[in-house]
């Protein structure tokens, strides 16, 4: 019987040719907010990337199963959708590239977790890479049982297929514990954005198209707002507003976090020592952006369906989106699976800027975003990084991972392609994630998520738990200074 090594060699000029197909043509043309397209290129950029022969050694990867479909490291078969093709080989080429075998196991965030424990307080050299939330994570560092990207001399992070960007913003005292790359793309899942039902939009005359706001820079909090507040929500004309009429958007409190940080405010930020602050107790601006969301969105607004007020009907943000009942949908690009069946026309956008001066647009990534870790109990972190790097590098190539999977994100019924592509670049490329997400220091993430409807009492509850912050993040300097 043919191994997964024998079947992709007899198929490679196949695939070659029908997977490279999951990339599209050049559109030409088109610029972007930040960096230059996501669209990836051959040539020199991988001819540094590092070899060997490894001997059949057994690459063993832990790995937090979740609702992605993009967060499987290993796959045994070539059938399924693209993305699980794509992948088969991958890591096929990689196997033969580096004469290993590689094998995964997968299991509950919880039990990943432990079992990653369990190996590093028997200093077992049996898994070589964890994947899992970045707040599991970040406990996993602190015990000191990950190493930092100092140890991995194979792992060049200059390259575009690690996320540089997100891994200093999730160090503290500049140590890089969290790796983010096109190794995995289930992080790329976590990026907020925000949906719209074009075809709604088109029912009411004079509302500018979202596509043109986003492009000329003019795609703001206060163009949502207006925009909005133009819906008509009394569908039935009862007087009454219940989930069957319909509203300017649909949202929970969890969804205040993209619009903040979208706003270009962050809850937490280095201070003048390098040493991470809680900055949403000390910044006007913070403040501003947070009373602005919570009074506007949170307050009972009639263009607004809360749908944890209205919990008693059943009724999720998604399902009044997908059901026709809301213009807008702020959501994370993960979901989006849930709505390929939906029968009007869907528009992707970036979260809207707080002003049009504000230089570019910025996605949320939660704390419990997947990230890449690297066990310290680890005997060989050369061999280790050399296979990590090839694993990277091959999915960023040209007809790769990163290429299926905007495909697989835009494969709806009905979708503006072209304008909802360039807008998932923008998303992609703009991605951000801070450390007190990930820490939740002080329990700041949850005090913030009650807040957003008690803005009233936002400065004694901030002050209430500043001191307690404070003295957690202190912990995990005096931690990650102690491991490094």
């Amino acid at each position: 019987m043919l191994g997964r090594r024998s079947i992709c060699l007899l198929l490679a000029i196949g695939l070659a040719a029908g997977l490279a197909g999951c990339g599209r043509k050049q559109s030409g043309g088109h610029t972007y907010d930040t960096a230059a397209d996501f669209r990836p290129e051959e040539g020199e950029l991988f001819a540094d990337v590092p070899t060997g022969s490894f001997d059949e050694y057994t690459f063993t990867i832990l790995n937090a199963r979740t609702g992605s479909s993009a967060s499987k490291m290993d796959t045994d078969t070539l059938e399924g959708d693209t993305l699980n093709e794509t992948l088969y080989r991958r890591n096929s080429n990689v196997e033969e590239r580096l004469n290993i075998t590689i094998e995964e196991v997968r299991d509950t965030p919880e039990k990943i977790h432990d079992i990653a424990v369990a190996s590093c307080l028997a200093d077992e050299d049996k898994y070589s890479a964890v994947w899992n939330s970045a707040s599991y994570m970040s406990i996993l560092s602190v015990a000191g049982y990950l190493v930092t990207d100092e140890y991995l001399t194979a792992v060049n992070l200059s390259k575009p297929w690690w996320k540089t960007t997100l891994m200093q913003e999730a160090a503290v005292d500049d140590a890089q514990f969290l790796f983010f790359g096109d190794i995995n793309l289930s992080y790329y899942d976590a990026h907020s954005m925000v949906g719209v039902n074009m075809s709604l939009l088109r029912d009411y005359t004079g509302l500018p198209d979202p596509y043109d706001l986003v492009d000329s820079g003019k795609w703001t909090m206060d163009a949502m707002l207006s925009m909005m507040d133009a819906v008509d929500t009394d569908i039935d004309g009862n007087g009454t507003l219940t989930w069957e009429d319909l509203y300017g958007t649909a949202l929970s409190a969890e969804d205040a976090f993209p619009l903040f940080y979208g706003s270009g405010v962050r809850i937490s930020q280095q201070d003048e020592y390098g040493m991470p602050a809680l900055s949403c107790s000390t910044s006007e601006a913070f403040y501003n952006i947070f009373m602005k969301v919570a009074e506007q969105l949170y307050s009972r607004n009639p263009y607004v369906y809360d749908a944890e007020i209205n919990e008693a009907d059943g009724i999720s943000s998604r399902d009044m989106f997908l059901e026709r009942h809301s213009l807008f949908y702020i959501t994370d690009i993960g979901s989006l699976g849930s709505l390929r069946d939906m029968d009007d026309e869907f528009g992707v956008l970036p979260v809207p800027k707080g002003t049009e001066y504000q230089e570019n647009y910025i996605s949320y990534l939660p704390g419990n975003t997947s990230a890449l870790g690297i066990m310290a109990t680890g005997r060989n972190l050369l061999r280790t990084g050399i296979i990590l790097e090839n694993l990277a590098a091959e999915g960023y190539r040209p007809g790769g991972m990163r290429e299926c999977y905007v495909d697989s994100v835009l494969s709806f019924k009905y979708v503006d392609d072209e304008k909802s592509r360039e807008n998932l670049y923008r998303i992609l490329n703009t991605g951000t994630i801070d450390p007190a997400a990930i820490y939740n220091w002080g329990g700041i993430s949850d005090t913030l998520r009650e807040l957003i409807r008690e803005p009233g009492v936002f400065s004694s509850r901030i002050a209430s738990i500043e001191r307690a912050a404070e003295a957690q993040i202190g912990q995990t300097m005096e931690a990650v200074q102690k491991y490094r």
